[in-house]
Protein backbone atom coordinates (compact mmCIF):
# COMPACT_ATOMS: atom_id res chain seq x y z
CA UNK A 1 0.00 0.00 0.00
CA UNK A 2 1.47 3.33 -1.40
CA UNK A 3 1.16 4.99 2.29
CA UNK A 4 1.29 8.56 0.99
CA UNK A 5 -1.87 8.05 -1.56
CA UNK A 6 -3.71 6.29 0.82
CA UNK A 7 -3.50 8.95 2.95
CA UNK A 8 -4.87 11.31 0.12
CA UNK A 9 -7.72 9.35 -0.44
CA UNK A 10 -8.88 9.11 3.19
CA UNK A 11 -8.33 13.42 3.13
CA UNK A 12 -10.68 13.56 -0.35
CA UNK A 13 -13.22 10.95 1.26
CA UNK A 14 -13.30 13.04 4.18
CA UNK A 15 -14.55 16.25 2.29
CA UNK A 16 -16.98 14.03 0.09
CA UNK A 17 -18.90 13.43 3.00
CA UNK A 18 -18.58 17.18 4.71
CA UNK A 19 -19.36 18.71 1.24
CA UNK A 20 -22.08 16.46 0.23
CA UNK A 21 -26.19 17.57 0.39
CA UNK A 22 -27.46 14.05 0.50
CA UNK A 23 -25.63 10.61 1.85
CA UNK A 24 -26.32 7.26 0.99
CA UNK A 25 -24.90 4.41 2.92
CA UNK A 26 -25.11 1.07 1.18
CA UNK A 27 -24.12 -1.56 3.45
CA UNK A 28 -23.50 -5.30 3.14
CA UNK A 29 -22.26 -8.21 5.27
CA UNK A 30 -18.56 -6.85 5.09
CA UNK A 31 -19.68 -4.39 7.62
CA UNK A 32 -20.92 -6.51 9.88
CA UNK A 33 -18.43 -8.53 9.40
CA UNK A 34 -15.77 -5.35 10.27
CA UNK A 35 -17.56 -5.12 13.34
CA UNK A 36 -17.54 -8.20 14.41
CA UNK A 37 -20.04 -10.62 13.16
CA UNK A 38 -18.47 -12.38 10.66
CA UNK A 39 -19.46 -15.10 9.71
CA UNK A 40 -16.14 -17.11 8.20
CA UNK A 41 -14.68 -16.79 11.65
CA UNK A 42 -13.45 -19.65 13.10
CA UNK A 43 -12.58 -18.46 16.42
CA UNK A 44 -16.01 -16.73 16.85
CA UNK A 45 -17.61 -19.86 16.49
CA UNK A 46 -16.01 -22.08 18.32
CA UNK A 47 -16.75 -19.43 21.03
CA UNK A 48 -20.61 -19.12 20.72
CA UNK A 49 -21.08 -22.90 19.12
CA UNK A 50 -18.41 -24.97 21.16
CA UNK A 51 -20.98 -28.06 21.17
CA UNK A 52 -21.70 -27.78 16.75
CA UNK A 53 -17.53 -27.20 16.50
CA UNK A 54 -16.95 -30.31 18.26
CA UNK A 55 -19.12 -32.39 15.45
CA UNK A 56 -16.88 -30.80 12.38
CA UNK A 57 -18.49 -27.63 11.65
CA UNK A 58 -15.88 -24.62 11.67
CA UNK A 59 -17.82 -21.05 10.87
CA UNK A 60 -21.53 -19.67 11.29
CA UNK A 61 -21.47 -19.75 7.23
CA UNK A 62 -20.83 -23.53 7.66
CA UNK A 63 -23.42 -23.80 10.17
CA UNK A 64 -25.92 -21.77 8.29
CA UNK A 65 -25.54 -24.19 5.37
CA UNK A 66 -26.28 -27.29 7.54
CA UNK A 67 -29.35 -25.87 8.90
CA UNK A 68 -30.66 -23.84 5.97
CA UNK A 69 -34.26 -25.40 5.98
CA UNK A 70 -36.59 -26.77 8.47
CA UNK A 71 -38.56 -30.39 8.05
CA UNK A 72 -40.40 -32.60 9.78
CA UNK A 73 -37.05 -34.84 10.63
CA UNK A 74 -34.41 -31.59 11.59
CA UNK A 75 -36.94 -29.46 13.18
CA UNK A 76 -35.93 -29.59 16.81
CA UNK A 77 -31.86 -29.50 15.32
CA UNK A 78 -33.01 -26.43 13.11
CA UNK A 79 -34.02 -24.19 15.63
CA UNK A 80 -31.80 -24.89 18.32
CA UNK A 81 -29.13 -23.52 15.90
CA UNK A 82 -30.87 -20.60 14.92
CA UNK A 83 -32.61 -19.67 17.90
CA UNK A 84 -29.21 -19.38 19.34
CA UNK A 85 -27.87 -18.24 16.33
CA UNK A 86 -30.81 -15.15 16.08
CA UNK A 87 -30.02 -14.86 19.92
CA UNK A 88 -26.58 -14.15 19.63
CA UNK A 89 -26.73 -11.67 16.73
CA UNK A 90 -30.21 -10.09 16.53
CA UNK A 91 -30.05 -9.66 20.45
CA UNK A 92 -26.89 -9.88 22.38
CA UNK A 93 -24.12 -8.59 20.27
CA UNK A 94 -23.67 -4.79 20.64
CA UNK A 95 -23.88 -2.38 17.96
CA UNK A 96 -19.91 -2.56 16.40
CA UNK A 97 -17.48 0.09 16.86
CA UNK A 98 -17.38 1.22 13.00
CA UNK A 99 -21.10 1.74 12.94
CA UNK A 100 -21.17 3.83 16.31
CA UNK A 101 -18.48 5.96 13.98
CA UNK A 102 -20.94 5.87 11.17
CA UNK A 103 -23.33 7.33 13.27
CA UNK A 104 -21.30 10.24 14.18
CA UNK A 105 -19.76 11.09 11.10
CA UNK A 106 -23.63 11.30 9.94
CA UNK A 107 -24.91 13.28 12.69
CA UNK A 108 -25.62 16.42 11.03
CA UNK A 109 -25.85 14.85 7.43
CA UNK A 110 -29.02 14.56 5.38
CA UNK A 111 -28.39 10.80 5.00
CA UNK A 112 -30.52 7.32 3.87
CA UNK A 113 -29.41 4.05 4.18
CA UNK A 114 -29.86 0.52 2.41
CA UNK A 115 -28.65 -2.32 3.77
CA UNK A 116 -29.24 -6.38 3.03
CA UNK A 117 -27.68 -6.76 6.56
CA UNK A 118 -30.53 -8.11 8.42
CA UNK A 119 -28.74 -7.88 12.35
CA UNK A 120 -30.04 -4.51 13.06
CA UNK A 121 -26.52 -3.18 13.84
CA UNK A 122 -27.49 0.34 12.49
CA UNK A 123 -30.68 0.32 14.69
CA UNK A 124 -28.29 -0.62 17.96
CA UNK A 125 -25.86 1.99 16.91
CA UNK A 126 -29.28 4.51 17.06
CA UNK A 127 -29.48 5.51 13.46
CA UNK A 128 -32.85 7.20 12.37
CA UNK A 129 -35.03 3.90 11.19
CA UNK A 130 -36.93 6.02 9.02
CA UNK A 131 -34.16 6.62 7.19
CA UNK A 132 -33.75 2.83 6.10
CA UNK A 133 -34.52 0.69 3.46
CA UNK A 134 -33.53 -3.16 4.58
CA UNK A 135 -35.15 -5.10 1.98
CA UNK A 136 -33.86 -8.65 3.03
CA UNK A 137 -36.18 -9.02 6.14
CA UNK A 138 -34.86 -8.86 9.61
CA UNK A 139 -33.40 -11.57 12.48
CA UNK A 140 -35.68 -10.17 14.97
CA UNK A 141 -38.63 -11.04 12.71
CA UNK A 142 -40.93 -14.01 12.27
CA UNK A 143 -43.38 -15.00 10.28
CA UNK A 144 -45.79 -17.34 8.91
CA UNK A 145 -43.87 -20.29 6.80
CA UNK A 146 -46.94 -20.82 4.62
CA UNK A 147 -47.72 -17.45 4.42
CA UNK A 148 -50.84 -17.30 5.20
CA UNK A 149 -50.57 -13.69 5.74
CA UNK A 150 -48.61 -10.70 5.68
CA UNK A 151 -47.58 -10.13 9.42
CA UNK A 152 -45.08 -10.24 10.74
CA UNK A 153 -43.75 -11.09 14.60
CA UNK A 154 -41.31 -9.62 17.07
CA UNK A 155 -39.54 -13.20 18.08
CA UNK A 156 -37.39 -11.65 20.73
CA UNK A 157 -38.95 -13.78 23.56
CA UNK A 158 -39.90 -16.41 21.58
CA UNK A 159 -36.36 -16.88 20.45
CA UNK A 160 -35.39 -16.74 24.30
CA UNK A 161 -37.77 -19.18 25.16
CA UNK A 162 -36.17 -21.74 22.96
CA UNK A 163 -32.59 -21.23 24.01
CA UNK A 164 -33.76 -21.65 27.77
CA UNK A 165 -35.24 -24.34 27.57
CA UNK A 166 -32.90 -26.65 24.65
CA UNK A 167 -31.05 -29.34 25.39
CA UNK A 168 -27.71 -28.35 25.27
CA UNK A 169 -26.11 -31.38 24.83
CA UNK A 170 -28.14 -32.89 22.18
CA UNK A 171 -28.67 -29.20 20.65
CA UNK A 172 -32.27 -29.84 20.38
CA UNK A 173 -34.94 -27.58 21.24
CA UNK A 174 -37.90 -28.79 22.49
CA UNK A 175 -41.13 -29.52 20.32
CA UNK A 176 -43.55 -27.56 22.41
CA UNK A 177 -41.39 -24.23 21.91
CA UNK A 178 -41.02 -24.54 18.62
CA UNK A 179 -43.15 -21.19 17.40
CA UNK A 180 -46.23 -21.55 15.22
CA UNK A 181 -48.48 -19.26 13.85
CA UNK A 182 -50.95 -17.50 15.74
CA UNK A 183 -53.48 -17.85 12.48
CA UNK A 184 -53.22 -20.75 10.88
CA UNK A 185 -51.16 -23.09 13.60
CA UNK A 186 -48.52 -23.69 10.58
CA UNK A 187 -44.77 -23.16 11.94
CA UNK A 188 -43.76 -19.87 11.94
CA UNK A 189 -40.18 -18.91 10.12
CA UNK A 190 -37.41 -16.44 9.88
CA UNK A 191 -38.19 -13.21 7.91
CA UNK A 192 -35.45 -13.23 5.03
CA UNK A 193 -35.31 -13.19 1.71
CA UNK A 194 -34.25 -16.71 0.74
CA UNK A 195 -37.33 -18.24 -1.51
CA UNK A 196 -40.73 -16.51 -2.70
CA UNK A 197 -42.91 -17.02 0.78
CA UNK A 198 -40.76 -13.96 2.19
CA UNK A 199 -43.46 -11.27 3.91
CA UNK A 200 -41.69 -8.82 2.33
CA UNK A 201 -44.53 -5.59 2.01
CA UNK A 202 -43.56 -4.47 5.59
CA UNK A 203 -39.68 -4.07 4.73
CA UNK A 204 -40.57 -2.55 1.24
CA UNK A 205 -42.68 0.50 2.67
CA UNK A 206 -39.43 2.36 2.66
CA UNK A 207 -38.67 1.72 -0.84
CA UNK A 208 -40.50 4.79 -2.19
CA UNK A 209 -38.58 6.89 0.77
CA UNK A 210 -35.31 5.53 -0.50
CA UNK A 211 -36.16 6.55 -4.30
CA UNK A 212 -37.60 10.05 -3.15
CA UNK A 213 -34.44 10.55 -1.55
CA UNK A 214 -32.37 9.43 -4.63
CA UNK A 215 -34.65 11.67 -6.49
CA UNK A 216 -34.17 15.03 -4.69
CA UNK A 217 -30.68 14.78 -4.54
CA UNK A 218 -30.29 15.84 -7.93
CA UNK A 219 -30.60 19.36 -5.87
CA UNK A 220 -27.66 18.92 -4.39
CA UNK A 221 -24.05 16.78 -4.17
CA UNK A 222 -24.69 13.43 -3.66
CA UNK A 223 -22.36 10.81 -2.10
CA UNK A 224 -22.58 7.26 -2.07
CA UNK A 225 -20.71 5.79 0.63
CA UNK A 226 -20.79 1.81 -0.08
CA UNK A 227 -19.57 -0.28 2.67
CA UNK A 228 -18.82 -4.15 1.99
CA UNK A 229 -20.78 -4.91 -0.43
CA UNK A 230 -19.95 -8.07 -2.87
CA UNK A 231 -21.17 -10.15 -5.16
CA UNK A 232 -23.51 -12.14 -3.22
CA UNK A 233 -26.92 -9.77 -3.67
CA UNK A 234 -25.25 -7.16 -6.36
CA UNK A 235 -28.21 -6.11 -7.67
CA UNK A 236 -29.60 -4.48 -4.39
CA UNK A 237 -26.80 -1.76 -3.58
CA UNK A 238 -23.59 -2.24 -5.56
CA UNK A 239 -24.89 -2.32 -9.68
CA UNK A 240 -27.26 0.48 -8.79
CA UNK A 241 -24.76 2.72 -6.48
CA UNK A 242 -22.53 2.58 -10.10
CA UNK A 243 -25.26 3.32 -12.25
CA UNK A 244 -26.33 6.49 -9.82
CA UNK A 245 -22.88 7.60 -10.31
CA UNK A 246 -22.38 7.64 -13.88
CA UNK A 247 -25.67 9.15 -14.42
CA UNK A 248 -26.10 11.50 -11.01
CA UNK A 249 -24.92 15.11 -11.92
CA UNK A 250 -23.05 15.48 -8.89
CA UNK A 251 -22.68 11.72 -7.78
CA UNK A 252 -19.18 10.38 -6.04
CA UNK A 253 -18.90 6.75 -4.49
CA UNK A 254 -16.67 6.02 -2.17
CA UNK A 255 -16.23 1.94 -2.26
CA UNK A 256 -15.03 0.21 0.91
CA UNK A 257 -14.32 -3.49 0.03
CA UNK A 258 -11.07 -5.89 1.31
CA UNK A 259 -12.02 -8.52 -1.87
CA UNK A 260 -14.06 -6.15 -4.13
CA UNK A 261 -12.68 -2.56 -4.37
CA UNK A 262 -12.75 -1.88 -8.19
CA UNK A 263 -14.73 0.24 -9.83
CA UNK A 264 -15.78 0.38 -13.54
CA UNK A 265 -13.28 2.49 -15.84
CA UNK A 266 -16.29 4.84 -16.62
CA UNK A 267 -16.85 6.30 -13.26
CA UNK A 268 -13.16 6.06 -11.83
CA UNK A 269 -13.23 9.75 -11.86
CA UNK A 270 -16.04 9.99 -9.61
CA UNK A 271 -15.34 7.87 -7.43
CA UNK A 272 -12.49 6.58 -4.21
CA UNK A 273 -11.97 3.07 -3.49
CA UNK A 274 -10.16 1.52 -0.65
CA UNK A 275 -9.21 -2.17 -0.07
CA UNK A 276 -8.26 -1.77 3.64
CA UNK A 277 -10.20 -3.18 6.70
CA UNK A 278 -13.75 -0.89 6.70
CA UNK A 279 -13.56 -0.21 10.54
CA UNK A 280 -9.73 1.16 10.48
CA UNK A 281 -10.92 3.39 7.22
CA UNK A 282 -13.83 4.51 8.52
CA UNK A 283 -12.29 5.65 11.64
CA UNK A 284 -9.06 7.09 9.36
CA UNK A 285 -11.57 9.40 7.44
CA UNK A 286 -13.72 10.30 10.69
CA UNK A 287 -10.20 11.95 11.63
CA UNK A 288 -10.31 14.76 9.20
CA UNK A 289 -14.35 15.68 9.93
Amino acid sequence: MNTQNYLENIKAASELIKKADYIIIGAGAGLSASAGLNYGDSKLFKKWFPELEKRGLKTIGYAISTYWQANDNNRTAFWAYWASHIKKIRYDSPAGKVYLDLLDMMKYKNYFIITTNVDSQFNKAGFDEQRMFTPQGNYGLFQCDKPCCQEIFDNEEMVKKMVDNMNEEKFLVREEDIPRCPHCGSYLAKNLRVDNTFVEAPHMEKQKDYVDFINQSVQGKLLLLELGIGFNTPSIIRWPFEGIAKEHPSAKLIRINMNYPEVPKEIENKSLSFSQDITETIEAIKKYI
